[in-house]
């Protein structure tokens, strides 16, 4: 069956939904300042480093968001969140559907001068299924990779699984193409900086940590020609010398500069200054999804192992009431009980997800005395780095106790939170936010048996993403995403607490600018 580029993926998001204050559109674009103007130093402030730039090893967003001006994969989403092809040409896909030969496009080339072959795009594969949290779910039903020739590769499956390339088109953990020597020397560990050699637009040049992390332009980028595609893939073109992103932790400091013509651009300003963003001239907000928040229990050990405990957990937590208290304007984020936000059109069901807001204290009290909570604290876990979290832990505090849980709150530095989170006797609830994914495997607070869901342990759920993984189409999958909405409910995995949107802030002298799921600077200059 011949599968060319123009066709859509079925079973990946249409859109995402963008609960931002103009409650329009996905994305807004900065006011054209005529014919484009190349050259120039783009300076973005954001409040931390990333663990790491191997953007396929890592599912962090600070990560993402710089590693994919400097990597690209074999496919990659566009504008509507539609898998496309990026470094492929085409593809074709056998009668059985598990064989699928993908042509790479010809001229390519990396950083370092080297031509783009299949025997790279072999490599950087067969280790994104052992180091990607998505290729880790990939690598479950993939028997082989093999290069057939310089331009084509062939990845053989075990068994017939349609989101295969809705996994390889996926921004988090992504499978991007390096080359076969950096990728079989790197192994399972992060790329080191002299390794991070990638495709993209811009390539890397320097990390001072804690200060800044600087990219300039790849003079000898091959670029797509498609126009209208955006997103990840279609045509770009690096218009800036060089992007230079600073790490600046005070947000006010942030707007000051961006007023100052210090910064081109910042990332993460709390959701209480929009008015000030709103209002200073020459300022624009930059508006874009950003997941869901969510409240997470051990189920590996007591209490948290009791659906019952589970169960009063659930009707504890007044999901309006911390939403309200958290993000304050109603325009930043949605309560919503699915999987998926609602403008993910193929992804989303509005189905078995009644049970969402059930709040109710004293059915709370009720189902927490005959469960087997003996009154020991619950130790919740969150990142002091983020001041949402706090808020949703405090709350979260104050209604639990009021069913009777003793509860204890212990906040840590980012980094020493992630390690506490990867150990199940440090915590027996965490308050994380996980940034939109594409496929219910990709989901990290149902994946299976990992401190990201709390050590969650179902055979209904992995035979649901078995299915879906096999479905004929979209009403299969539909089905299938009503089922997965009524486990969630069935068996308490995680406590959802809202959809909501990141502020992010712009000069308007960037010009062509459009939000999407997060900044990406190609195809943007800034004016004289």
């Amino acid at each position: 069956m011949k599968k060319k580029f123009a066709l859509i993926l079925f079973g990946l998001a249409a859109t995402i939904a963008l609960f931002g204050c103009s409650g329009n559109s996905s994305s807004s674009s900065g006011t054209s300042g005529g014919e484009p103007v190349e050259g120039g130093d783009l300076n973005v402030a954001m409040t931390a480093d990333p663990d790491t730039l191997d953007w396929m090893y890592s599912g962090e967003s600070v990560a993402r968001k710089i590693g994919w001006h400097i990597y690209e994969g074999l496919f990659a989403l566009d504008k509507d969140y539609q898998a496309r092809p990026l470094l492929a040409d085409d593809y074709t896909v056998s009668d059985d559907k598990k064989t699928y030969t993908i042509t790479l496009r010809d001229g390519l080339k990396f950083h370092n001068g080297q031509d783009v072959t299949a025997e790279d795009a072999k490599a950087s594969i067969e280790r994104w299924l052992k180091v990607s949290s998505v290729g880790k779910i990939t690598a479950t039903h993939v028997n082989s990779v093999e290069a057939k020739d310089d331009l084509t590769l062939v990845i053989t499956l075990k068994d017939p699984y349609t989101a295969l390339l809705t996994d390889l088109a996926a921004p988090k953990a992504s499978a991007v193409i390096i080359p076969a020597d950096i990728a079989e020397a790197a192994g399972e560990q992060p790329l080191k900086n002299e390794q991070l050699i990638g495709t993209g637009p811009f390539k890397f040049d320097s990390w001072k940590r804690g200060n800044e992390i600087v990219l300039s332009r790849f003079e000898d980028y091959q670029s797509r020609e498609e126009e209208d595609w955006g997103g990840l893939t279609g045509k770009k073109t690096a218009y800036l010398d060089t992007i230079h992103f600073k790490i600046v932790k005070d947000p006010q400091v942030m707007l000051n500069g961006l007023k100052t013509d210090l910064y081109d651009y910042v990332q993460s300003i709390p959701l209480d200054l929009y008015d000030v963003v709103d209002t200073t001239p020459n300022v624009e907000p930059a508006i874009s999804s950003n997941g869901y928040s969510v409240i997470t229990p051990d189920k590996s050990e007591a209490p948290f192992d009791d659906i019952k405990v589970r169960e009063a957990l659930h009707a504890a937590l007044d999901k309006e009431a911390i939403a309200k208290a958290t993000y304050g304007n109603s325009e930043f984020y949605n309560l919503d009980g699915a999987l998926f936000t609602p403008d993910q059109t193929a992804l989303y069901s509005d189905q078995n997800i009644d049970n969402f807001e059930a709040y109710d204290p004293d059915e709370a009290k009720k189902l927490l005395e005959v469960s087997s909570y003996d009154g020991q604290p619950v130790k919740i876990i969150f990142s002091n780095d983020h001041a949402e979290y706090k808020k949703i832990a405090e709350i979260a505090e104050q209604q639990l106790e009021a069913a009777g849980f003793n509860v204890e709150l212990e906040s840590y530095e980012w980094a020493t939170y992630l390690e506490k989170w990867s150990v199940a006797a440090n915590w027996d609830m965490v308050v994380v936010g996980w940034s939109p994914f594409f496929s219910p495997n990709q989901a990290g607070m149902v994946s299976q048996d990992s401190n990201s869901s709390g050590w969650y342990n179902s055979e209904r759920w992995q035979e649901l993403v078995t299915q879906w993984g096999e479905a004929e189409d979209e009403a299969a999958q539909k089905e299938i995403l009503a089922e997965l909405n009524k486990t969630i409910y069935d068996e308490l995995p995680f406590e959802k607490v809202s959809n909501l949107s990141t502020l992010d802030a712009r000069t308007s002298k960037l010009q062509d600018y459009e939000d999407w799921y997060g900044p990406r600077f190609w195809n943007t200059w800034k004016s004289k």
